[in-house]
């Protein structure tokens, strides 16, 4: 068989090759025409782009220079590539979605149909979590979210001198010349004499592993211990990560209520092997499982030989408490210890640790060599510099400084607005407070209407085993902003509660208009960006530029985009999208306070509303 000729594209970012088979029975001009297609839509041959000449692509790959003007000819007839006098053939600036979906199905012409994917993978999740944090959420003026860091909890000063530190002669020389399979010699020992013992926890260098943050830690030891033989009991309400790590490997799940002490310990962990726990804050209603409840759950365990994986999510620095880790309490290596290492540093240093017997380290590490490899060598010895040099531990007692001041605002806010409407914890443990709503409340279609004016909660339900569970119950962390926001975050919430409990209609009083006038309109629209959600629950943003364009971002990845324009006219705010609401004109009454906005029909019942960011945010607000 002859061999396939081919060529490099002309691109010096792109080193794609360009084969055409000349033993296929399609037609060469078919198979160059398609090759050429896939580029473009692939974005090799990016708008704009200028495409190799006839001459040169004919001569890579052994056809006639006529072949490959038919194919150019044809491709600038249907708009996919544009001629310039003296310069050649560009790809076209100008590609629409429309085009761009020909592109796309032309791709593949000839080729057959894709594999069935579904039917070919064995294991998908069915979570979507994607969903739980919007990419704008630090636009939103009401971020109540677990693990999202605002700019006042950001430490430039100590990242800068840990990374210089680690980049010196002498230490770059320590920890990148190491390639074996085990971790930094630095890191480990700063856990075992600095972070470990304020747990309780004494550890031996073989019985400490480095992960990737805790949920590695996890994955490596489902991935030993779990199969579908025996139950693992898991906690109720738990993290969805959890559920579905076991749940992929097919594990029989038995979901063990969590009362104001913690797990609770009964008969249904009889039959259980494994018995993974969040025992010094329960993930995610922050309760402190009691010294008492420990031990008698490792009397438990104990008795029916089996393990306890204990997920410290009150150990990475940020929300270290005096109770000592279960772990510490384990003399016979029936507790297999996971949590986070520099929480307070935010995602940029992902790192986590496992304490265990010796040979079940042994055995987590063939593991994580055979998916991983360990965490990346840099980031081991920036983070054990982080410890060494004292900056772990001013910057977590920096966090929890603002999140227990911030944790006592949330409390005394929900406490004035809410007295009656909502129940929670008094006891101020983590970085968030578990609410629990009216019964008839729906935390999903809450969290849904509170997005709409800046307020960002997490529904409870996700967390549940049984998927009745939760229906009223929320999450609201706040690590995510700033103190003086708390309060007027919680009223907006409040009056979203109210009107779902006792609903009344929005309506525009004419006799007392309160909407912005032309005028009004004018100063405060250009410039802005309006953060909204839509009928289905997806966050949407939009740039109102002063040159009258619109442009749309919807998604929780940007995924679908607008262009638009927008203008005003008799005292209403007008705009038409190019594909967005069947790129009809609508005309809305508008009303803006403080940070938000709504509009109305003129029908005079509201719309929808969303939050206004402002060009000039010490615009003062106009209505009426």
């Amino acid at each position: 068989m002859a061999p396939e000729r081919s060529c490099p594209l002309a691109s010096a970012r792109d080193q794609t090759i360009f084969y055409v088979d000349a033993e296929s029975a399609a037609p060469l001009q078919q198979q160059i025409r398609e090759r050429l297609i896939h580029a473009i839509a692939t974005g090799v041959l990016a708008p704009g782009g200028k495409v190799p000449g006839s001459r040169s692509l004919a001569s890579r790959l052994g056809v006639s220079r006529n072949t490959v003007l038919i194919v150019y000819q044809q491709l600038t007839a249907e708009g996919y590539l544009a001629s310039r006098e003296r310069s050649g053939l560009f790809v076209a600036d100008d590609l629409s979605d429309i085009a761009s979906q020909r592109v796309a199905r032309n791709v593949y012409e000839g080729e057959g149909a894709p594999p069935p994917w579904r039917a070919l993978m064995k294991r998908r999740s069915r979570i979507d979590w994607s969903r739980r944090i919007p990419p704008d959420w630090a636009l939103h003026p009401y971020p109540f979210l677990e693990d999202c860091l605002d700019s006042e909890l950001s430490f430039l000063t100590e990242w800068r001198d840990a990374t210089r530190a680690a980049f010196t002669a002498h230490e770059f020389n320590a920890w990148s010349r190491e390639f074996a399979e085990g971790d930094d010699e630095k890191l480990v020992h700063e856990v075992r004499t600095k972070i470990l013992p304020r747990r309780g926890i004494e550890a031996r260098e073989d019985e400490v592993l480095i992960t990737e943050g805790w949920k590695q830690g996890l994955d490596l030891i489902v991935q030993l211990f779990v199969d579908a033989k025996r139950p693992i009991a898991v906690e109720e309400p738990c993290l969805p990560e959890i559920r579905e790590l076991l749940r992929l490997q097919r594990a029989a799940i038995v979901a063990q209520p969590v009362d104001g002490e913690g797990i609770v310990v009964d008969n249904r962990l009889e039959a259980c092997e494994l018995t993974i726990v969040t025992p010094r804050r329960h993930a995610p209603t922050g309760v402190a499982m009691s010294r008492a409840r420990q031990k008698q759950l490792l009397r438990k365990v104990t008795q029916r030989d089996g393990l306890i994986v204990e997920i410290d999510l009150a150990g990475g620095g940020v929300n270290d408490s005096q109770t000592p880790a279960l772990k510490s309490l384990d003399a016979a290596g029936r507790v297999l210890h996971i949590s986070n290492l520099c929480d307070a540093f935010g995602p940029g240093l992902r790192l986590g640790v496992v304490v265990a017997p010796a040979e079940v380290i042994r055995e987590l590490r063939k593991i994580r060599s055979l998916v991983a490899g360990p965490a990346p060598r840099a980031a081991q010895r920036i983070g054990a510099l982080l410890i060494s040099l004292g900056h772990h531990d001013s910057a977590a007692a920096k966090v929890r400084r603002a999140v227990n001041q911030r944790l006592t605002a949330l409390r005394d806010a929900l406490n004035y607005y809410l007295p009656r409407l909502v129940l929670i914890d008094p006891k101020l443990t983590g970085t968030s407070i578990w609410v629990e709503g009216p019964p008839g409340l729906d935390g999903s279609l809450l969290a849904k209407e509170a997005a709409k004016r800046g307020v960002l909660i997490e529904p409870a339900r996700r967390f549940f085993h049984d998927a009745r569970g939760g229906a009223n119950a929320f999450r609201m962390g706040v690590s995510s902003l700033s103190l003086p926001r708390i309060r007027d975050g919680v009223a907006e919430l409040a009056k979203v509660i109210h009107e779902l409990t006792d609903p009344t209609l929005d309506r525009l009083d004419t006799a007392q208009p309160s909407w912005l006038k032309d005028d009004a309109l004018s100063k405060i629209m250009p410039g802005a960006t309006l953060l909204c959600h839509t009928a289905y629950g997806d966050p949407y943003s939009v740039e109102v530029r002063p040159d009258g364009t619109l442009i749309g971002k919807a998604g929780y990845a940007h995924e679908d985009c607008d262009e638009g324009e927008w203008w005003i006219e008799d005292d209403r705010w007008c705009r038409r999208w190019n594909n967005w609401s069947y790129s009809e004109t609508a005309r809305f009454l508008t009303v803006v306070e403080r940070d938000q906005i709504r509009w109305y029909k003129d029908d005079l019942v509201l719309f929808n509303r969303g939050v206004i960011v402002r060009a000039n945010p010490e615009g003062a607000t106009v209505t009426g």
